[in-house]
């Protein structure tokens, strides 16, 4: 089935370059794959190249990839991220057209399509599998649209300039989407908090589908609520020689909570400015239901942060009626109005709210997750003593940060649209802080298991899906048993039979896909407990795209259709997310939701909250610098010109030192131009040099190509090179 996400986009000359998205989706049972169909045109009269970042869901994995240009249609490859982006540059030097897919960081990725022509269009294609879990008796699936601005500097997190999203308050784009539903979920009761749609009962399967063209400003959210029980028997796939099976135990823990002995539960609340709008209202309608659910014996604190942070007690209190009435009256004053997002300055000052001695303690976090400095905040997380319970809040949540601090402390993520039932998310993580903690956990393979995965197992919730893989070198046969041992002596043991492969010729054409993107899928949750060293090899091997591995085509044009000057990189914007920092609302029909105006022409306070203005670098030399990675920020600010010369090094800060000793090489102007060129392509390769942007690379690549030194003059300056960066270290790089 197909469905079209149609989407304009505009770059800043007023190109169209993202022409249309397209995505099919198949649901069978847990197991869903996504193809997603991206169109990109350039409508101009020269050639560019166009970068997209783009969100996905966190625990997607991406299965294949393919190239569509003309009437070429090319299959895509993963291999090392070095070699890949090496490839790509001499490609796109070279006047050929390339693309590449790469993971900017968890959940993110970037789309880069290289030296499109005039008029020329180009089709990627790519695959995604993704497993569903159960939460009490709700499936989710989520498909994020948009990613929203976010507090702080996006080369925190770990992305490269040329990554680093762009938004567009102008750019307005409508999708329609259609979803197959086969297996247990077929009857299911289907509803989305954020679209209108239409559910109608097809044979065998279940078709779900978007009324009517919507903004593509928000995650498409679909819930399935069913009495049924999903992934009653394991799946078995082949796995090259081997056999890997993935076992789903939804546990059923017993409710203790009437019983269980008073808590200590730490609140942490995002009063930012992104929060503005249906964000907010959501944190005051979670306060109160959490505020209702405490019990007189319960201890609590409320932090709320932004720039800074206020606390409501400065300790841990007794949950009694005239305290909890001091926090409603807190709760409901709360407001948007705090300035940034410093979320690591906020959990640390919470962490020493005093409490109980020797008493657990839980934190139970309500935010937009919307910076991108997150691992920090993480590893000080991990090593707290609390368990964190988030609450990912809005149209366009931050899923992997809000998930990650949950999953580094034992805790677990509720992600909650506008329009989705607040109250029920907060029961349900009063349910697991409630829940008697298993003193041990461990699952019985039917054979001697290879390796298994997660190893150790995560903490078990009642009602909350465990997936579990196992690889084998021989077929497996016999049950899968999970058994739970809780801190109040109840032992709970789950069994779940190996699913034999189908025989029907209807079910295997229908599971056939399932069965091989089965083991791929393993090998992703693998990847993460793998040394860096190995896990390019593992990647490359079961083709995962990953942050050691890039998908990469490359499509050498003949002689005559060659790109003659480097592309013009063009962003493809982001839409701003509905309801972010106060615009708009979720509580809006999706169509009716219209942005109008530029960044430039935004509110100041919307701007601050869009990033942090850097420091302008002087147009004189300034300070002296003392470090290559100095130089390459200066390199950064003040792009080179085409054919740089070595007063073009001097006026950017290369160190005096430097700068005579390349002198002492040069006996004309030709000259100058040459070593200028070979000390910066030396410094394209070096450690230092792994910050430059994307365009700074490609014009010393493309000048160092073009030049094609002489080894005698290269020899000259690698020394000079070495004399400043030798390999032992201790250099200026």
């Amino acid at each position: 089935m197909r469905s079209i996400l149609a989407a304009t986009m505009e770059s800043a000359q007023g190109q169209v370059v993202l022409e249309e998205v397209g995505i099919d989706a198949a649901v069978d049972d847990l197991m869903t794959v996504v193809s997603v169909r991206q169109r990109y045109r350039n409508p101009g009269t020269k050639h560019l190249e166009a970068v997209y970042t783009f969100p996905l869901p966190l625990e997607a994995v991406l299965l294949n990839f393919e190239v569509e240009l003309g009437d070429r249609r090319m299959a895509g490859t993963v291999i090392a991220k070095p070699d890949a982006e090496a490839r790509y540059e001499d490609a796109i030097t070279d006047g050929d057209a390339a693309v590449l897919l790469e993971q900017a960081q968890p959940g993110l990725y970037t789309a880069s399509v290289g030296n499109l022509a005039p008029g020329e269009t180009a089709t990627i294609r790519f695959r995604y599998g993704l497993l569903l879990r159960w939460n009490g008796d709700t499936v989710r699936l989520m498909m994020p649209t948009t990613i929203a601005p976010r507090y702080g500097d996006p080369s925190a997190g770990g992305l490269s300039p040329h990554q680093s999203p762009e938004f567009s308050f102008d750019a307005e784009r409508s999708f329609h989407l259609q979803i197959a539903v086969r297996g247990v979920l077929h009857d299911a009761r289907w509803s989305s908090p954020s679209h209108d749609i239409a559910v109608t009962p097809d044979g065998r399967q279940t078709v779900i589908e978007i009324a009517r063209p919507a903004a593509m400003d928000r995650d498409f959210v679909l819930e399935a609520r069913s009495t049924g029980t999903a992934g009653t028997r394991a799946l078995l796939a082949r796995d090259d020689g081997d056999w890997v099976v993935l076992a789903s135990f939804r546990p059923e823990i017993p409710d203790l909570s009437e019983g269980a002995a008073h808590r200590s539960l730490k609140i942490v609340v995002d009063c930012s400015g992104s929060m503005g709008g249906d964000s907010i209202a959501q944190v005051r309608i979670a306060g109160e239901r959490i505020l209702d659910s405490l019990r007189p014996s319960d201890l609590f604190d409320i932090v709320a942060f932004g720039t800074g942070h206020r606390v409501l007690f400065d300790r841990e209190t007794a949950a009694s009626r005239t305290n909890v009435a001091r926090a409603r009256r807190f709760v409901r004053s709360l407001d948007a109005n705090m300035g940034g997002t410093e979320i690591a300055a906020a959990l640390r000052a919470t962490y020493g709210i005093a409490g109980e001695p020797g008493m657990p303690h839980d934190l139970l976090l309500i935010t937009d997750g919307e910076v991108w400095d997150t691992d920090g905040a993480v590893a000080e997380a991990r090593a707290s003593g609390h368990r964190i319970f988030t609450v990912g809040v809005g149209s366009s949540v931050a899923e992997p940060f809000v998930r990650a601090l949950a999953q580094a402390t034992g805790g677990a993520c509720e992600l909650v649209a506008p329009r989705e039932g607040m109250a029920e998310r907060i029961h349900r993580h009063f349910q697991r802080i409630l829940a008697p903690p298993a003193s041990s956990a461990r699952v019985t393979w039917p054979a001697p298991v290879q390796r298994a995965v997660p190893d150790p197992l995560p903490p078990p919730y009642p009602g909350d899906t465990m997936h579990l893989f196992g690889s084998f070198a021989e077929r497996p046969q016999g049950p899968v048993v999970l058994e739970l041992e809780l801190s109040d002596s109840h032992t709970i043991t789950h069994r779940m039979e190996i699913d034999a492969l189908p025989t029907d010729t209807a079910d295997v054409e229908r599971t056939s896909a399932t069965r091989s993107d089965l083991a791929r899928m393993g090998a992703a949750q693998r990847l993460p407990t793998i040394d860096d060293e190995a896990a390019t090899e593992f990647a490359v091997r079961y083709q995962l795209l990953s942050e050691w591995t890039d998908y990469l085509v490359v499509h050498v044009r003949a002689e005559a259709d060659k790109a003659t000057e480097l592309p013009s990189l063009v962003k493809v914007p982001q839409v701003i997310a509905a309801g972010w920092h106060g615009l708009g609302t979720v509580h809006e029909a999706p169509q009716e939701h219209v942005l109008s105006g530029t960044v430039e022409s935004a509110p100041r306070f919307i701007l601050e909250d869009l990033h942090k203005v850097d420091e302008l670098v002087s147009d004189s030399r300034s300070a002296p610098i003392t470090s290559l990675i100095e130089f390459v920020e200066a390199l950064n600010a003040h792009p080179l010109p085409t054919v740089p010369t070595l007063d073009d090094l001097w006026a950017r800060d290369l160190p005096d030192e430097i700068i005579e000793d390349l002198w002492e090489l040069v006996e004309s102007d030709d000259d100058s131009r040459t070593v200028a060129i070979i000390f910066l392509y030396l410094l394209r390769g070096s450690p230092a040099g792994s910050t430059l942007d994307r365009q700074q690379r490609r014009l010393i690549l493309s000048a160092y190509k073009k030049l094609s030194p002489d080894a005698a003059t290269v020899g000259a300056v690698r020394r000079v090179w070495q004399e400043w960066n030798p390999p032992g270290g201790g250099g200026l790089a």
